[in-house]
């Protein structure tokens, strides 16, 4: 997986830089799109690959006892609409689920909440980031159907 960081990285970039209203600070500061060398070697990232391209990625890192935090998530903005984004979510709470946790929580870009709020994931409050306010979601995971409560 780390040889892969710069075709992530890329992806990440591609999918970052679509909406204008971040592109500038994200130019600024490309440190922000760098994948930690942790999170490749011990598996947290996951990716969705079609033709042998990755398409999208997720990062899934341990929170707090009970919760996980999905730390990235990002598709090519090409396959945007077309379900990556819900199957990279349904592999994360597989995840989690096996990780024993009972909840799922990320800090979700206000572009992205539609999509959060589509595949289960409701508002538990405001959060700041570097590059402006961003909004807490938590999806609960039911383990008893092996999905996502919806």
């Amino acid at each position: 997986m780390l040889r892969e960081r710069a075709a992530l990285e890329a992806l990440q970039r591609r999918a970052s830089l679509v909406w204008e209203e971040y592109r500038a600070s994200l130019l600024e500061h490309p440190d922000a799109i760098e994948i930690p060398d942790a999170q490749l070697a011990d598996g947290r990232c996951r990716v969705a690959e079609t033709d042998g391209k990755v398409i999208g990625f997720t990062v899934v890192l341990p929170a707090s006892p009970g919760a996980v935090e999905l730390d990235g998530l990002f598709v090519e903005p090409d396959f945007w609409g077309g379900g990556v984004g819900r199957l990279l979510i349904a592999d994360a709470t597989r995840i989690a689920r096996d990780e024993g946790a009972i909840a799922m929580e990320v800090t979700a870009n206000p572009r992205a909440l539609e999509f959060y709020k589509k595949v289960g994931f409701v508002i538990i409050g405001q959060a700041s980031t570097r590059f402006g306010a961003g909004v807490r979601m938590r999806l609960t995971i039911d383990s008893a159907r092996c999905g996502v409560q919806s």
